[in-house]
């Protein structure tokens, strides 16, 4: 397993030794302790199993130097709140929630085996399986976005694929839900804190403004472009890439399908005005790429229909 991160549904975490007093003993009277899978800043993740039902969980426990950072406490415990809302096939959910006798949080998630699409991403993709995923994430942000939430750090270590090549959004540790956002509410993130991994943040997000659902659809778009292109789109320091996305539109990609190409700049479109109005919206697309290229030629705005379906037809 890579040394970096788990792929066992929760996205980046640092591993840290020795292993946790937690393993081996039983927390909520119900999860044995199995092994740690890794750690993060707000928690230290764990492999465990639900010993009534003999099924295997990811269990998230608050770090106890933590525990008396109400703020800290009140996003932990907003975090099982946000994720309990969503069900889907495409969404890690969240099974249970609870707390230590010395306070910490402990959250228990389904555990999603498989590998990260960044490991995926280590080699070309066919067309076929990049519609396939993306159709996969798109209908997982159309789930969450109907709940109000954000993801706020869409990036493809926090997609994991598994058998059968399903895939489903991971870690929305740092997810915010849009009715919080709203003046006068208590906001767990400062107003122009900048939260997110730079290469994937959309450009209103790099700047520390006020974010929607959009800011997902522009992260998704950065992982299209990575799949097309075998690159990323801008590279440098964290600065640096923050700086470029919100001067500069996406790179041309030689060679890209022009149909994904044009929806891949949709997606991640500098203005949020620009971009696919919903994830829906988007998928109904993608739906007719694959369905009927030269109709979604026409939708994309792509006035030479034929020279574009021929491009397709050589690749």
């Amino acid at each position: 397993m890579d040394s970096k991160r788990t792929k066992l549904g929760f996205g980046e975490v640092k591993r840290r030794a020795p292993p946790n007093e937690l393993v081996g003993h039983t927390v909520l009277d119900r999860y044995h302790v199995e092994g740690e899978l890794g750690s993060g800043a707000m928690g230290v993740v764990y492999r465990g199993r639900h010993m009534r039902l003999d099924r295997s969980v990811a269990i998230k426990v608050m770090h106890d130097h933590l525990v008396h950072e109400r703020t800290l406490v009140e996003r932990f415990r907003r975090e099982a709140e946000i994720a309990g809302r969503l069900h889907h096939a495409n969404v890690v959910s969240v099974i249970d929630v609870g707390e230590l006798p010395d306070k910490r949080q402990v959250l228990v998630m389904e555990l999603a085996v498989g590998e990260s699409l960044d490991e995926l991403m280590a080699q070309p993709m066919p067309r076929d399986r990049i519609v396939r995923v993306l159709s996969q994430l798109l209908r997982g942000l159309d789930h969450a976005h109907a709940a109000g939430l954000v993801h706020r750090d869409l990036k493809p270590a926090n997609v994991i694929v598994e058998a059968g090549d399903v895939a489903r959004i991971v870690d929305f540790g740092i997810a915010v839900l849009q009715e919080y956002e709203n003046e006068g509410s208590e906001r767990l993130t400062a107003s122009g804190m900048i939260v997110g991994t730079p290469l994937y943040m959309a450009p209103e997000q790099a700047k520390g403004e006020m974010i929607d659902h959009r800011a997902d659809l522009y992260s998704l778009g950065v992982i299209v472009f990575e799949l097309l292109a075998n690159r990323p789109p801008f590279e440098g320091t964290a600065m640096e890439v923050a700086l470029k996305k919100i001067d500069r539109d996406m790179p041309p990609i030689d060679g890209a399908d022009p149909l994904l190409d044009r929806f891949m700049r949709k997606l991640a479109a500098r203005s949020r005005e620009q971009r696919f109005s919903s994830a829906h919206d988007a998928l109904a697309v993608l739906e007719l790429i694959d369905r009927d290229p030269a109709a979604a030629a026409g939708e994309l705005g792509i006035m030479d229909v034929a020279k574009a379906l021929a491009t397709i037809s050589l690749s």
